[in-house]
């Protein structure tokens, strides 16, 4: 009878037991699906996330993501503080270090006496360059100061030399003001909090000028300095609040992704995954003049999971600025044919793509936010053709794919993206890969006035012959010759075009030309030395750059060190040095190129209309000269 109790008893404890645990696991999962509004979330800060994600948080430590702003301190400022003496536009600069402090000192370069010193308060970005603001305590706000630091090439950049702008700009033309700009994209959970926004619009309504980065007065907060894990998944509070029940938390690792209180981008659609990078790689507008006053009051009111095209306006060629007289800025950051030319516009490239609008492609097809290098965050894997492939799988085999491309397979011609993606588009004195993934055609991009993707390789062929050549595809259809929208021959080498085009098409080709990945290597590229040494002479610093970045990579390829002298006088070029300084340089590098015994060479090819002893022909060089002139235009990039 004991024993029957006893047995009766275990079970009904077991029982009681059963049911308290399911009663615990429905109410966690009751507490981890509840509803949540992202716009009423709170922040929680990257630290939080670390108590259960630490792999996660590892990974995205190692981003440059993770140091877009920091505070300016010894372990985040990358710039040499030495008190070098920076000249340009008639002021000096001194960078200085003192008592862990960094500061600019200002002098005028005249007289010598020093003007000011300003703190460095913060620095933005840590990759290829990094800038500096000072904090301006009377209106809240950080500013953008004068100098950059250039990591590649270790040195002191003037603002006015980093964005493609001519020269003869104002020594503080691009100061800028962090909290109207900066800071919706380079941090976490933005909030400028302009402080007087509606005192300026009733200044405006009266017909009395008014200029934001000049008048603006701030009280700005952001949830985490940097680009932290809410920036993609959305504002935490309530995900860590509700993970710090046990059960709840059970529940949570037993069904990833019914948490609605937090956003893991890679279980979205495409199209609402796309639009969690596009809240920063894509330039847009408020919708209105509400939610203008929201984002410069509050902050952004997208969230990621939300539709992005419900809180804002992609820009696209056709945009107007709401900014009188200036209607049309935003036409010229993009190519002819709506391609977007600069970065920051990755959306707009692949919201034009058949891939996404079709296939539904989206960023994280490509692109891993928790893995891979750094610098872009592709794996290895996808730097091959992989990604391409889950759709095109007829590429597959290595017979079909050189048939398509034309290529031996293993060559860079043949990886998709440098055909279908080409490097196009023009950054903070770097070029990068066009997010427009399309098919080439010559003849749309030399009416477009934008460099063709066969062309980038083959600089030595001018676009007739890449017309004749893409006409071989199935489905392409040549027309013999093409109309460039410069002026320039369609029979002539594109190299020419670092002399002829437009501001950003010269930089590009003068980028490509530096490249390893080319038709030609070694002395095979000597002629491209006069287009290049010319286009030094550019009045646009980042052209120039480019261009001396070039000639010294295809000196570098010279076989048996036969230009080691030549080299060594590149080496003392600064672009952004005074006029008669840079000539007075090259004239020394000319005398010498001019002194070479060139009878062994491999002769210049026929595109580049140079004579067989690499000289110019009479006029050639000032008329392509004169081509680019008609073009010259200041390209606002819109950092």
């Amino acid at each position: 009878m004991a024993s029957t109790l006893n047995r009766w008893l275990t079970g009904l404890v077991l029982i009681a037991a059963l049911l308290w645990l399911c009663w615990q696991m429905i109410s966690g999962w009751q507490v981890m699906v509840a509803e949540f509004d992202p716009e009423q979330g709170a922040f929680a800060g990257s630290v939080v996330c670390a108590d259960c994600h630490a792999d996660r948080q590892r990974s995205w430590n190692n981003t440059y993501h993770r140091t877009m702003t920091q505070e300016a301190d010894s372990g985040s400022v990358q710039g040499r503080f030495e008190e070098q003496t920076l000249d340009y536009y008639g002021m000096r600069v001194r960078p200085v270090q003192e008592n862990g402090k960094y500061y600019f000192d200002y002098y005028d370069l005249d007289s010598g006496e020093k003007l000011n010193r300003v703190n460095v308060d913060r620095t933005v970005g840590s990759n290829r360059y990094q800038q500096y603001l000072t904090y301006l305590p009377q209106d809240g706000s950080y500013v953008r100061l004068h100098y950059l630091w250039h990591n590649r090439d270790q040195r002191w950049v003037h603002m006015n030399a980093a964005f493609l702008g001519p020269d003869g700009r104002h020594f503080d033309e691009h100061i800028g003001v962090w909290n109207q700009n900066c800071i919706f994209c380079h941090n976490t959970g933005p909030q400028p909090r302009m402080t007087n926004y509606e005192q300026m619009v009733e200044t405006a309504a009266r017909g009395e000028p008014v200029d934001v980065s000049r008048d603006g007065r701030y009280d700005s907060v952001v949830a985490e300095l940097g680009i932290a894990c809410e920036s993609c998944h959305g504002p935490g509070f309530e995900h860590a609040d509700r993970a710090r029940g046990f059960w709840t938390r059970m529940a949570m690792r037993l069904a990833p992704g019914r948490d609605p209180s937090i956003v893991n981008p890679v279980r979205l659609d495409a199209e609402h995954a796309t639009h969690v990078c596009a809240q920063c790689h894509a330039q847009r507008m408020p919708l209105n003049a509400g939610a203008l006053r929201q984002w410069m009051e509050k902050g952004p009111s997208f969230r990621p999971g939300m539709n992005l095209l419900d809180h804002v306006e992609p820009v696209f060629r056709h945009s107007r600025a709401p900014v009188a007289g200036q209607e049309d800025l935003f036409e010229n950051r993009f190519w002819a044919d709506g391609t977007p030319r600069l970065t920051a516009y990755e959306y707009q490239g692949l919201y034009q793509s058949p891939c996404y609008q079709e296939a539904e492609l989206s960023c994280m097809d490509c692109h891993s936010m928790h893995g891979g290098d750094p610098a872009g965050q592709i794996t290895e894997r996808n730097r091959s053709n992989v990604p391409c492939l889950r759709c095109h799988q007829e590429f597959r085999q290595t017979r079909a794919l050189t048939e398509h491309s034309r290529h031996p397979a293993d060559s860079a011609s043949s990886l998709c993206y440098n055909c279908h993606m080409p490097q196009i588009n023009y950054g903070v004195m770097a070029i990068h890969r066009s997010h427009r993934i399309e098919v080439p055609d010559a003849q749309r991009d030399a009416t477009a006035g934008r460099p063709n993707a066969c062309l980038n390789c083959h600089l030595d062929q001018g676009t007739d012959w890449a017309d004749l050549a893409l006409g071989e595809w199935p489905g392409h259809a040549s027309a013999n010759s093409t109309e460039r929208a410069d002026g320039n021959s369609g029979r002539r080498s594109e190299l020419s075009t670092v002399l002829a085009g437009d501001p950003a098409q010269k930089a590009v080709i003068a980028w490509r030309a530096g490249q390893s990945d080319g038709a030609h290597l070694g002395l095979e590229r000597a002629w491209m030395l006069p287009y290049l040494l010319t286009a030094m002479n550019d009045i646009y610093p980042a052209v120039r750059r480019f261009s001396w970045h070039a000639a010294l990579a295809i000196l570098d390829d010279w076989p048996d060190g036969q230009a080691q002298h030549i080299h060594r006088q590149l080496e003392g070029f600064d672009f952004i040095a005074e006029r008669n300084d840079r000539e007075a340089l090259l004239r020394q590098v000319l005398a010498a190129w001019n002194s070479l015994d060139k009878s062994h060479w491999p002769l210049p090819p026929p595109s580049s209309d140079l004579q067989p002893d690499f000289t110019w022909p009479a006029g050639l060089r000032e008329q392509l000269i004169e081509l680019g002139r008609r073009q010259d235009k200041q390209i606002s990039i819109g950092e």
